[in-house]
């Protein structure tokens, strides 16, 4: 990425960091390792460690409409008020999109049927409302996502996981020890699994997410551990 790069655009690049997203930094940094620049680059590193510092602390697995609980000797993860909140309004405005996605396709079937002469702007229109119909539909998938979310839990308890999920509307309660805890990759999605059920997934190609579901995981075959120690 910064192999084409002179020094002083390295450096310029540093000094700007701020713009830059984390995994560019994080490319940045590895770059002037690389070279063995003895540039002071203090602001690049700070900004990289106080990111590092807070996917350690899972301050982004909010991001993925989740949070965490760390007490004593068990961690618990559950849904957000926030993602929970916004399922709803998605679901509102889907609804709403669906509405006027609707009355666009009542609209253009009645143009095409009216003997009115032929108004480029009105039939714009028209594609438009649909259009936001459909996009109506694509938020109507918070349904779904508040269905299987619903009474969602995750524990570890001395080394014991305790999943509560919904299979086909039902919330189901499974218990396994903490070592059939598993990270898969397929496609571009990384998935917590406990055994062969998929309990969360991120996004693999963005590093945030996938660092904050690879320390989750850390954090929940080790908080037993930490405890005793």
């Amino acid at each position: 990425m910064y192999t084409q790069k002179n020094i002083n655009e390295l450096i310029e690049l540093s000094k700007n960091q701020k713009s830059l997203t984390f995994e560019s930094q994080l490319k940045l940094q590895v770059e002037f390792k690389k070279r063995n620049l003895q540039t002071n680059i203090s602001e690049l590193e700070n900004s990289i460690n106080k990111k590092l510092l807070e996917i350690k602390n899972l301050e982004y697995l909010k991001n993925l409409g989740l949070e965490f609980v760390n007490i004593g000797n068990y961690i618990r993860i559950q849904r957000t008020t926030k993602a929970i909140l916004i399922d709803f309004i998605a679901i509102i405005l889907g609804i709403l999109f669906c509405i006027i996605g609707f009355y666009g396709i009542v609209g253009i079937i009645s143009y095409f049927l009216s003997d009115n002469e032929f108004d480029i702007l009105s039939l714009i229109i028209q594609v438009g409302l649909i259009s936001i119909g459909i996009l109506g539909i694509k938020f109507l998938n918070g349904i779904k996502r508040l269905i299987d979310y619903a009474g969602f839990e995750l524990l570890n308890e001395n080394g014991i996981i305790t999943l509560k999920k919904r299979f086909d509307t039902k919330l189901i309660k499974i218990q396994k020890n903490e070592s059939l805890l598993e990270l898969k990759e397929q496609s571009e999605l990384i998935t917590l699994k406990l055994e062969n059920i998929e309990i969360i997934s991120a996004n693999v190609n963005n590093i945030v997410q996938r660092m904050t579901i690879e320390e989750l995981t850390k954090r929940l075959k080790t908080v037993a551990n930490t405890v005793q120690n």
